[in-house]
């Protein structure tokens, strides 16, 4: 059997993350490393424009130079975006135990892969191909984003809330249930798409309310 993949989310605030190239790739890489609140450091003799305006603001470190071992020291996440094979293989080698490595090109070296991925506030879609096929997974983001519209990220806001709330007000562990069943229903979603959250909140009280009287 073919060992798979195994997924998972990493905490990489203020993790030290370092992108060996300065182009596009490095660019896309640099910009959602930033969203984690990651440290990013950046070698390359040359940067994107937007890279070097993120220089420039101190949101990333740039080392104006060609790329040397010492460059990963200490480093949590690495990821390998030139377009040189022979510079991406000797990131590799250079690569201390512990470290997790990504080389766009080169799946077969790298210790973890990026999937494609949809955001919505807090909801995140991720789509692999285990480096099958990028395009593929690229696709099926872009289906899946008509799917999961811009009311999921209110949505999402709305649940989490009204988890706290009734984490804190309501102690029987099925009612608890219940309600968190009963907020998937599809009229909280076709609130949240019209941004109706007034009405949103009317219905969670109303719920509230009768969870209430079947207790008395």
């Amino acid at each position: 059997m073919t060992d798979r993949l195994y997924p998972v989310l990493l905490q990489l605030k203020n993790r030290t993350c370092v992108i060996i190239g300065g182009g596009g790739v490095a660019e896309r890489k640099a910009m959602t490393l930033l969203q984690t609140g990651a440290s990013v450091v950046v070698v390359s003799p040359e940067l994107t424009e937007r890279l070097q305006d993120l220089a420039q603001a101190g949101r990333i470190v740039w080392r104006k130079k060609a790329f040397t071992p010492e460059d990963v020291h200490g480093a949590f996440l690495i990821f390998a975006a030139t377009n040189h094979p022979e510079v991406n293989l000797a990131v590799y080698e250079a690569k201390e135990s512990g470290q997790l490595l990504n080389i766009s090109d080169r799946p077969d070296l790298s210790t973890f892969t990026v999937p494609a991925q949809l955001h919505r506030g807090k909801l995140l879609l991720t789509v692999s191909t285990e480096g099958a096929s990028p395009g593929l997974s690229r696709k099926l983001i872009e289906e899946l984003a008509e799917r999961y519209d811009e009311a999921y990220e209110i949505y999402l806001d709305f649940l989490a809330e009204t988890r706290r709330l009734i984490l804190e007000q309501v102690e029987n562990p099925k009612r608890r249930r219940r309600l968190f069943r009963e907020l998937l229903a599809d009229e909280f979603l076709l609130d949240a798409r019209r941004k109706d959250t007034d009405r949103l909140w009317e219905r969670f009280m109303k719920l509230m309310r009768e969870e209430g009287e079947e207790d008395t």
